[in-house]
């Protein structure tokens, strides 16, 4: 496996550690830290030096089958190119879909160009079906694309860390509320996007119904919008019922999901959303604008809601509602984990096996559940392996 960055810093995140932890899979890192998305990145030098790095290390590999994440990035670009020009079969794995809106606004040329580097890839693999129609309508209708292939995460781990009561104190801790107060969990980071303001005006209005009954609002993460998201608060009036705190540490997250009233993810475009995963796994309701491409997770008054990010009188209706609803909150628990049994690893790695089969790299055989464990799949550089994967 290729990192092209151990580290990245608006999330938090840190591969040290990635090889011991997963099992010995060997892993070679690019780059010291991830540059950012966007236009920008690739006009630095280190996004060349290390796009250059990745295009040796294919040379050296030789591996009969590539998998990038993300179509548009330079590192992903040179794979699909040197497969164009070795015939090695180069899949993306990515979560964009029509209206995620992510960098730039849709238009028909923008589109265009894009479906000319979609296009390079020979199969998708995709967080949902939006994303599916999306490959197919960039890259071709006749290329697989897989649902299911990306933002998928250990449903069973991430059940067991929830179910995990020794931080419990040091949550309620951090997020500065008595042990056993409800709250609204929000953990984003602190960009606009993620709608933060309209969520407080939805959470002002129904303070305003429901009194004294309405869970405390959670609000954790990290950007450069903290200090608008402070003046919100006060403006409205609820400074004493909202909690704006740093990031909680990710291995307390499915706890802290577990015991919220809801996770709530608002934002106005979001190409997936991998928390909304985490928060049912961790059997906690969602409420997720449907501009998120993990609404596809959320069944409407099963394990949660989905709503309009700009209606912040809907969203106050729903706060309200599991408020003050206690039978319909529970009902919510006990279906969230359950609904995230059709997307789970089980099926993740199916998707997987079935694009090694199409492209005639393994048997029916080889695929099957008995051989996931010892499938020359997973290895990669080793020599003499049917398929090698980055």
């Amino acid at each position: 496996m290729v990192l092209i960055a151990g580290k990245e810093e608006s999330y938090g995140w840190d591969g040290e550690g990635f090889e011991s932890q997963y099992g010995g899979v060997p892993v070679q890192v690019l780059s010291p830290t991830f540059r950012g998305l966007g236009l920008r990145g690739y006009f630095k030098i280190s996004t060349l030096k290390t796009t250059v790095k990745f295009f040796v290390t294919l040379l050296k590999l030789r591996p009969k089958m590539v998998l990038v994440g993300g179509y548009d990035r330079p590192e992903s670009m040179a794979a699909a190119f040197t497969g164009w020009l070795f015939r090695w079969r180069v899949g993306v794995m990515h979560d964009s879909r029509f209206n995620d809106a992510e960098s730039f606004s849709k238009s028909v040329v923008l589109e265009r160009l894009k479906s000319l580097v979609v296009r390079r890839y020979q199969f998708f693999m995709c967080s949902g079906q939006e994303c599916v129609d999306y490959s197919r309508f960039l890259g071709g209708r006749k290329k697989p694309a897989y649902r299911g292939g990306w933002n998928v995460v250990d449903n069973v781990a991430i059940g067991e860390a929830a179910d995990d009561g020794s931080a419990d104190a040091a949550i309620y801790q951090h997020f500065g509320i008595s042990k056993g107060d409800p709250y609204f969990l929000m953990a984003i980071r602190f960009i606009a996007k993620k709608n933060a303001v309209r969520v407080l005006e939805a959470y002002a209005l129904g303070c305003a119904r429901s009194g004294a009954d309405m869970p405390r609002l959670v609000i954790c993460g990290q950007g450069e919008l903290e200090e608008e998201y402070r003046a919100a608060v006060e403006r409205l009036g609820i400074a004493d019922r909202v909690s704006i705190v740093p990031w909680l540490d990710y291995s307390q997250v499915p706890r802290a999901a577990r015991l919220s009233t809801a996770l709530l993810l608002a934002s106005t475009h979001d190409q997936w959303g991998l928390i909304v995963n985490e928060a049912l796994a961790a059997g906690a309701p969602v409420l997720v604008s449907n501009r998120c491409g993990a609404h596809e997770l959320v069944k409407n008054g099963v394990n949660g809601y989905t709503f309009e990010p700009g209606d912040s009188e809907h969203l106050a209706s729903l706060l309200v509602e599991l408020a003050s609803q206690p039978q319909r909150l529970a009902e919510f628990r006990s279906n969230a984990a359950p609904s995230m049994e059709g997307f789970a690893i089980e099926g993740f790695l199916d998707v997987y096996f079935e694009a090694f089969k199409h492209f005639g790299l393994i048997s029916s055989a080889d695929a099957s559940p008995e051989r996931i464990g010892e499938s020359d799949c997973r290895q990669v550089g080793g020599g003499e392996q049917k398929t090698q994967a980055i």
